[in-house]
Formats: C-alpha cells, structure tokens, sequence
C-alpha cells in the first residue's frame, strides 16, 4: 500500500536551473513542462522525431519506450532521454541542449508545392524574417489554426550566413498523415504556419575522411543541404559515396540537381541509386536490392556515414558499416519515423 501510494505521488521538475515545476502521477516531463507554460522543444509527443530530448542530471525516470530507435549512442552515454516518453520516478533535473539556434520561432506562409515523385513534394514556405540553421537540422512544423499537430521536417538546401527568409522541405504523403497531407495540398498555399527551429545534432563534421551518405525516401532532404554546404568550401575535397533507396524508377528524384552537384565537387564524388522492387526487364540497369547492398569494406571501413531514411534501414546501415571496421562514433544518422511507426513502438500497441 506504501508502495502505491508512493508512485502516486507528485514530483518536481527543474529545466535548466529554473524554479521546480510540479509533475502529476503518470504525467512526463513534456507533458509537465508543457503544463507549466515552459518552452520545451517537441513535435510529436509519441516518441517518433527526437525534437524533445533533455539531458538526465539528477533522478530516475520511467522511460515508455527504447531511446535508442532515435538517439546516438553518444547521446544515450551522457545521459539524454526523450522527454515526451520519461516519466519521473524520483524529483528530477534536466537540462536541454545548449543550441542558441534551437530557440527561434518564426512565422510564415506556404508558397507552393512541386511534386517530385507520385508521393514526395517539396514544400517550400516564406518566413516573415530569416532564420538560421546548421544543413542537415530540421524543424517543426505547425499548421496555424487548423488543429493538426506539429511535425518535424528537414531543411533541404544550404543556408545562407545570415540566414534563409524561404526554405524548402521534402514531403512524403503518409498514409493517414494529416500534416503530411495538408502541407502538399494546393488548397494550402498562402496558409500560415510556424517554425520552431532549428532541431537536431545532424550536420557534417570537420574531417580529412571520405563521406558515405545513405538516403532513403524522404531522407535526401537533409543530405542534399549538407552536400550543398560542404561544395561550396573544403569539404568537397573528400571524397563522397551518396546511395539512395528507393523501390522503383518512379521514386527516384533530384537526379538532375545530385548531377549537379558531382560537376562541381572537387573530390570523388559516386552517386549509387539502389532499387528494391523495380520490375524484371524493366531496362533498369543500376543496382537491384537493398540499399544496405551498396555499403561495402571499401566505402565504409575508414568513412564518416551521414544516413537518412527510415529507421530500419539506418539500423541495417549502422551494423553493415561496424560489421566492415567503421567507427561507431563516426555515423551520424538521422531517424525518419512517421508517426504510424512510432506508435508501434509504443508499449502495448
């Protein structure tokens, strides 16, 4: 009876040194911060983007579901959890990352949509003032008035010193996707929306090392802005594998800008498009399979990875990669879990 009465009690959170805020039995971090007025960075509160993650300083919590489907094992040894799925146990004491550019909130607008492949567009939007992103970080996305949750989409080009007042993202029509839907709408141009950004610890990294990127789907998004970046300084001196999966030759897009980008790279630069259910005696004549097939000891082993897609196949990616010699803290990933598949890791569903 102790017991019970015990887990039911309230506990105390403190963010960032501020005052003790107060956390109702079964009741999250987030959730608790969020009750509390305090702007705590999330997007899907299900455990699907990462937007939400703190550092444990002090305390025990009750963590929902596996950190590991979307932080690094770096991030996962000092300490951060995904505050959306930590319950307190004891009073706790979190800290968020130390990101100056993580706080900004901007308004804007939708000015068009472009198809790119039967379900991918890019979305691109007009912001009432610049914003500042490292390429390769995302931002959460809100469809002002509409009542539709907030969803986390990458930036997909470069970012200008002072700033981007027009941005783009690569949208995949999820099925039974609200935010996904609405944002590639026609009916949705000149709609408001907001920005809170910028999100995430996937950028490229100072290195003489050669680049093995990895995209699925809606994953070349990111890797298309952090290759942008990288040519126009020394970062095109490296040498790059860039595979791309995808199922057909209908889903293949950006060929024409990825060319673009090999003419101006000063390094090697192999572009590998992977198919896994193109038809037989289609005249398809690159590479069948997995896009995990491309990964091979002689463009992993001493290669920083920089991998987008969907999670199994970042998993799939990650292994094949240590499996050939390449240094675990030298993958940088960038999980893309919708929220159909971030329910199911959810306890009892």
């Amino acid at each position: 009876m102790f017991g019970m009465l015990a887990r039911q009690q309230s506990r105390t959170l403190v963010i960032d040194d501020g005052v003790p805020l107060p956390v109702s039995p079964r009741e999250t971090i987030l959730n608790s911060a969020l009750r509390a007025d305090f702007d705590f960075p999330y997007s899907c509160k299900v455990g699907g983007c990462g937007a939400c993650k703190c550092r444990l300083v002090s305390g025990k919590v009750r963590e929902l579901t596996d950190k590991s489907y979307l932080l690094s094992k770096e991030e996962i040894r000092q300490g951060y959890i995904l505050g959306c799925q930590s319950m307190p146990l004891t009073d706790v004491v979190v800290r968020l990352p130390a990101d100056p550019l993580a706080r900004q909130r901007v308004s804007g607008r939708i000015l068009g949509q472009v198809p790119l492949t039967h379900d991918i567009f890019e979305v691109f939007v007009r912001l009432d003032r610049p914003l500042r992103y490292l390429p390769g970080q995302h931002a959460s996305v809100e469809a002002e008035g509409t009542g539709i949750p907030a969803r986390c989409y990458s930036f997909a080009h470069d970012c200008a010193a002072d700033g981007q007042d027009e941005v783009s993202f690569f949208v995949r029509a999820v099925p039974q996707g609200r935010m996904s839907h609405w944002l590639i709408d026609p009916a949705s141009c000149g709609q408001p929306v907001r920005l809170r950004a910028s999100l995430g610890e996937f950028h490229l990294r100072e290195s003489p090392r050669d680049l093995l990127c990895v995209a699925g789907g809606s994953g070349l998004a990111p890797l298309i802005a952090l290759l942008e970046a990288a040519a126009r300084g020394d970062a095109a001196r490296r040498n790059v594998v860039l595979l791309m999966g995808a199922r057909r030759q209908r889903d293949l897009y950006y060929l024409e800008q990825i060319e673009a980008l090999r003419r101006q790279w000063r390094g090697r630069f192999e572009f590998v498009p992977i198919l896994s259910e193109e038809p037989a005696g289609s005249g398809w004549s690159g590479m069948r399979g997995l896009v995990t097939e491309g990964v091979t000891a002689a463009n992993a082993r001493e290669a920083e990875g920089y991998l987008c897609g969907p999670p199994p196949m970042i998993d799939a990616v990650i292994a094949r990669m240590s499996a050939f010699g390449a240094d675990p803290g030298r993958i940088y990933f960038d999980k893309f879990a919708d929220q159909t598949a971030a329910a199911r890791a959810m306890p009892g569903r």
